[in-house]
Formats: C-alpha cells, sequence, structure tokens
C-alpha cells in the first residue's frame, strides 16, 4: 500500500536530521554559533532597470552587500539581472533574505548542497516585509550555479519580471588547470522576454503560455537586450546559463565553429570525460554548460555571433493540429501572438575579436574524477505525464494544501547511490520537460530512444554530474543519485509554468 507522509511524519524526519527554518530565529541563529567567513544580505524589490534603450523597464530585481567577510563576493549585474554571487569551496556563509516585492517570496539556491532549511523549499516563502536567514558551509566543487526565487504558484511570474542572479563557486585548484583567469571569463545568463513598445515586459498572454510556458520573441544576455562583447584573441571561458522561463536553445557559432564544453551543472568534466565538442549545444531550462573559447583562432576585427539555431520536432501547436498546412498555418499565428515558437532561429549575442597579441592557449588539465558513493539496491520509478494543462509525477501533482507531504515512492536513502527512472510516457500530450532534482548533483546513466528531435540529438550533453536534465517525449532517462545532504527537497519540471501549474513533488532524502 503506498502510505502518504503528511506533515507531522516529515517534521520529526526533520527534527532528528537537523533541520532549522521550522524552529524560531534566535533558535536557528545558534545552531550556527560563531561568526561565518561571509555574510551576505540579498534583497528582492520592485525596480526600474535598463534593459534597451529607451523608458527604462518596470519589474523585480535582487541587490546584494556584502555584511562581513570579502568584498568581491558580490559583483554588480547589468540590466535585469541580479548581482553575481562568488562563493569558495569549504566557506561558511550566512545569507539574510529580505522581501520587499509586494507578495510572498523565498530565495532557492539552484544546483547547490545545502541543508534543507536553507535550500528554498516553497514552502518557507516568507511574506513581503519580512525577512529570514540561512546558513551552510559550500560543499560544491568550482562550477556556474543560480539563484531564483521558488514560491508557489508565482515563481514563473517573479523570475520572467526579473528575480535571478548567477552565483559562481570557485576553488584553488582550478589555477593549476589551465583554464582561463577571472578577468577572462564572460558569464552569458540567456532569458528569452516579450517586450512591449513602451519596454515593459510582456507575460502570460493566453492559455497556451500556461501549456508550452512563456516564450519570448529576443534573448536578454546578462539581462539586456542585443548584448555585444569585445573579447582579446586569446582563450575565454564562458559561462553560460539557461535561465528561460520555458526556451530550449540549440546555441551554435554563426561561423560554423565546434562549441567546446569543460563543464556542465554541477561542476568540471574529469580528465577521463575530457573536452566535450559539439556542432551545437542543447540547453534546457536551468541548465548550464562551461565553453573553452579560443577567439585568437579568429582575425583580428572578426564579428561572430552566438545564435539559436532553428529546429523542428518541439512545437506543440503543430502537434496539436496534426501539422501540415494546417499545423503549419495555425503554429504561425498562434507563434505572432504569444512569440516565437519553441525551435525558431534566435540572436543571442555579438562577439568582436579586438586587435592584439595572440596568447596561445595553456593546456587543459581537467580534474581526476571524485570518489563515488557506495552504490545500493534501491530504485525509484517515476512517471511523467502532461494533460488537462496540468503535469504529474506518478500521477501526482503538487500539494498547495500541504506542502511538505511525501508518499513512499518518494523517498531515497542519503549517503548511497540509488538509481532513479524518469519515464516520459504517461497519458495526455507529449511534450519535453525539463527536470530538476534539489539538493543533489547526479549522473545520467542511460538514455533509451525516444521522440528525440534528430536535429538536437547530437548538443546534448550528458557527461558530468548534474543538477537538471531534458527528457523527450517517450524517452526513458536513468541518472544516479547519491544525496550528501537528508532533508526534504524537491523534484519538479523547470519549465516554470509546468512548475506552477504542480508539476512538483518532494522527495524525502532519509539519513
Amino acid at each position: 500500500m503506498n502510505r502518504r507522509w503528511m506533515r507531522r511524519d516529515v517534521l520529526k524526519t526533520l527534527a532528528a536530521g537537523g533541520g532549522m527554518l521550522a524552529t524560531p530565529f534566535a533558535l536557528r541563529t545558534a545552531f550556527g554559533a560563531g561568526d561565518p567567513d561571509l555574510h551576505l544580505r540579498v534583497m528582492a524589490a520592485p525596480a526600474a532597470m535598463a534593459i534597451r534603450s529607451g523608458p527604462q523597464t518596470r519589474g523585480l530585481r535582487y541587490t546584494a552587500e556584502v555584511l562581513r567577510g570579502r568584498r568581491d563576493a558580490v559583483r554588480p549585474a547589468p540590466g535585469n539581472l541580479g548581482p553575481t554571487l562568488e562563493l569558495r569551496r569549504g566557506e561558511r556563509v550566512r545569507i539574510e533574505v529580505v522581501n520587499r516585492t509586494g507578495e510572498a517570496t523565498v530565495v532557492h539556491w539552484h544546483g547547490m548542497i545545502v541543508p534543507e532549511s536553507a535550500d528554498g523549499h516553497p514552502h518557507q516563502a516568507v511574506p513581503s516585509g519580512e525577512r529570514y536567514t540561512i546558513e551552510f558551509t559550500v560543499r560544491n566543487p568550482a562550477g556556474t550555479y543560480l539563484y531564483h526565487p521558488h514560491p508557489h504558484p508565482i515563481t514563473g511570474r517573479q523570475t520572467y519580471h526579473g528575480l535571478a542572479g548567477l552565483l559562481i563557486v570557485r576553488e584553488s585548484g582550478e589555477r593549476d588547470m589551465g583554464l582561463p583567469a577571472p578577468e577572462h571569463e564572460l558569464a552569458l545568463v540567456l532569458q528569452d522576454r516579450r517586450i512591449g513598445e513602451d519596454n515593459q515586459l510582456v507575460f502570460k498572454q493566453m492559455m497556451m503560455d500556461d501549456m508550452n510556458g512563456v516564450l519570448g520573441d529576443r534573448v536578454l544576455v546578462n539581462g539586456v537586450d542585443d548584448a555585444a562583447f569585445k573579447v582579446a584573441p586569446r582563450v575565454y571561458r564562458l559561462r553560460v546559463a539557461n535561465v528561460s522561463n520555458a526556451r530550449i536553445y540549440k546555441l551554435a557559432w554563426s561561423d560554423g565553429r565546434p562549441l567546446r564544453a569543460i563543464a556542465s551543472d554541477g561542476g568540471l568534466f574529469s580528465r577521463a570525460e575530457g573536452v566535450q565538442e559539439r556542432p551545437y549545444v542543447t540547453l534546457f531550462p536551468f541548465e548550464r554548460v562551461e565553453l573553452i573559447e579560443d577567439f585568437g583562432a579568429r582575425r583580428d576585427g572578426a564579428e561572430i555571433a552566438l545564435v539559436s539555431q532553428r529546429f523542428s520536432g518541439v512545437d506543440m501547436m503543430g502537434s496539436m493540429m496534426g501539422g501540415g498546412m494546417m499545423g503549419g498555418m495555425m503554429g504561425g499565428m498562434m507563434g505572432g501572438m504569444m512569440g516565437p515558437s519553441q525551435g525558431a532561429e534566435l540572436h543571442v549575442a555579438r562577439f568582436t575579436v579586438s586587435p592584439g597579441v595572440r596568447i596561445r592557449p595553456a593546456a587543459l588539465a581537467l580534474p581526476k574524477e571524485e570518489a563515488r558513493a557506495r552504490e545500493g539496491r534501491h530504485e525509484l520509478h517515476t512517471q511523467l505525464a502532461f494533460r488537462m494543462m496540468r503535469g504529474f509525477l506518478n500521477g501526482r501533482s503538487f500539494d498547495s494544501q500541504d506542502m511538505m507531504a511525501v508518499a513512499d515512492d518518494e523517498r531515497l536513502p542519503a549517503g548511497i547511490a540509488s538509481v532513479w527512472t524518469f519515464a516520459n510516457d504517461g497519458r495526455g500530450m507529449p511534450m519535453p520537460h525539463p527536470i530538476h532534482i534539489h539538493g543533489v548533483r547526479f549522473r545520467v546513466i542511460e538514455r533509451s530512444a525516444g521522440a528525440v528531435p534528430e536535429e538536437l540529438r547530437r548538443g546534448m550533453l550528458d557527461a558530468g554530474y548534474k543538477d537538471t536534465f531534458g527528457i523527450f517525449p517517450g524517452e526513458r532517462v536513468r541518472v544516479q543519485v547519491a544525496p550528501a545532504v537528508p532533508g526534504l527537497f524537491m523534484v519538479h519540471c523547470h519549465n516554470l509554468e509546468h512548475e506552477d501549474g504542480g508539476m512538483m513533488r518532494n522527495c524525502l532524502f532519509e539519513a
């Protein structure tokens, strides 16, 4: 019999595991007695932002300040993007989150291995005018991570209007790997948006936005429209993050050069995996990829663009109308109202190579493979389905009346590697989904044949550690998960409109 865990059961488990958020603030602070290495304040509030020329755009924005510790832990970002937070592996970090948005919110530290009390679960959202404090030690390896809101059911709207930021973890060993120095890195946070003639963001317009997810007609890079970069004739490290509500990108260079990936969501690839070279990279919402690009291989003054190439097979309107002329006509009409459909060709950013001395690339030495957790025999199976404008995991959606409810088939042992199989073959509308698991880094160990568009297949990157992966209709994806921290976390579709519609469940990592 599949017994549901209700709130009282979960609270007992979390109390045993040292969960802090349910306790009074003074007691929570006592758990982290002593000064942290780094103390930050992050505030979410309305803002007027310079996204493009003309009137400023009204929205929401994160700001941050250092209260104690390294002053370089916070770097400002342009446009509507929150500041970049730069942490170091092993640091003890305290973050005070202040909500001035006018509605409830909470911050999720996407990809970070933190206690459940710091994760940013929807049940932890606080009303506007309130604040809360979290504390954690940075366990993640060097990599590119994110922070964004996670209140139910308004994550999509808050993120779309500006609440998102980049989080970078560094460690000293990076300097010995031949990687470009921080001054030769470029962060590229991609967010497609619809912007009206008055420069204001246009969010949902019709029911199809809830089904497909909100798609925009232009790509903001680091919160700015029509982004352009001047680069020296040398090697750069590009940190690319898809922070769009729903768009899948097929990233490629306009001059046809291949993309060379060195890292995914959970950090650098191992030496055995090596640099992954692709003609393009398929990037689902909230996936990240780090690229090595030698701009010195191009002539002085060369102008190249990063683009999202056209692809087909993921446009739901065409599929609903049966394809052919009618499907194409209806898809075109709806696309005009909603913005370009999935698979439309989009400009991302321009790069101009400045004249100068060409610096030869250093030899790259990626890290040795990490020791893996002991393998257990536990397995989970989750079936995905999308019907009646809602998404389901094993036939269930998120319980907004009891946000901490957990079923027996939503539990995993901590400290042991288990296999979790996701099957995108449930009843209803066949749709691709980006699946995100909170609180863990995992490995994709197997994909079965499904309706993966041939135009996207070569760009799928399953190497290294992940926290988000894309799954197409009919696919079965097996991942190996070894939770390092016990507690109540989440698994959900990271198409933000699907998530807000309930395609989200709890998962309990048991000590």
